[in-house]
């Protein structure tokens, strides 16, 4: 074996798996935002939050997309006839050379018909215009990073979860759709990848107990 082979090896080795919501923990969550309604005093104010934060489990899952960008995820960015959402991802720039600074890289990914429901039911029923996920009903600010940490901590302690990173959404999602036997290529567009290389190297690290999660959902034969 060469050095480059036994260097690569090596790295292969020393990499942590990635952790990743489940499909059932996202479910889980979005009982925990019904949960923490039914446990309030049901004021409009506090079931318009519930639908809030329903929806943002929802599109932190669906979308794959970074806390940064789904908080300031708008209804102006929503395409209802092609099923689209467009939006501009912060982490990446277009670069015609080296030396230039890039322009922001603008992404369009399809929505599935459960989510564009509930993206309109939510829009319908709070009459939303501009941002989805403000950080009071009627603001113009959105919803704060922080403020998805701490919410997550508080629905988790609802229901007993372990506490959850908001980052594990775009993993989760990325392993779910591995699991289905995506190809790699619809993952790594998904989640704006500049190149299929970069999610290779981040999703192919995995458990004993994901790879086997995987193989069991793909109903794969080992002999």
């Amino acid at each position: 074996m060469n050095s480059l082979a036994i260097r690569s090896t090596s790295n292969m080795i020393l990499q942590k798996p990635v952790d990743y919501l489940t499909y059932d923990e996202f479910n889980t969550l979005k009982r925990a935002c019904q949960i923490q309604y039914e446990r309030s005093k049901q004021t409009e104010n506090a079931q318009w939050i519930k639908d809030r934060d329903t929806l943002l489990m929802s599109l932190m899952w669906v979308t794959g997309g970074r806390i940064t960008d789904c908080l300031t995820f708008s209804d102006e960015q929503i395409n209802v006839k092609e099923r689209t959402l467009t939006f501009v991802v912060k982490k990446r720039k277009v670069k015609k050379h080296f030396f230039d600074k890039g322009t922001p890289f603008v992404h369009t990914i399809y929505l599935d018909n459960e989510t564009m429901f509930e993206i309109m039911e939510y829009t319908r029923m709070w009459n939303i215009k501009g941002l989805l996920f403000p950080a009071r009903k009627e603001s113009n600010k959105p919803l704060t990073r922080q403020a998805v940490n701490k919410k997550l901590n508080i629905l988790t302690g609802l229901v007993g979860m372990r506490r959850i990173h908001p980052h594990e959404f775009r993993h989760g999602i990325a392993m779910y759709l591995q699991g289905q036997g995506v190809p790699i290529e619809v993952i790594s567009y998904r989640l704006a990848h500049s190149s299929t290389r970069i999610t290779l190297e981040t999703y192919a690290r995995m458990s004993a107990s994901q790879e086997r999660n995987i193989i069991e959902s793909l109903g794969v034969r080992l002999r």
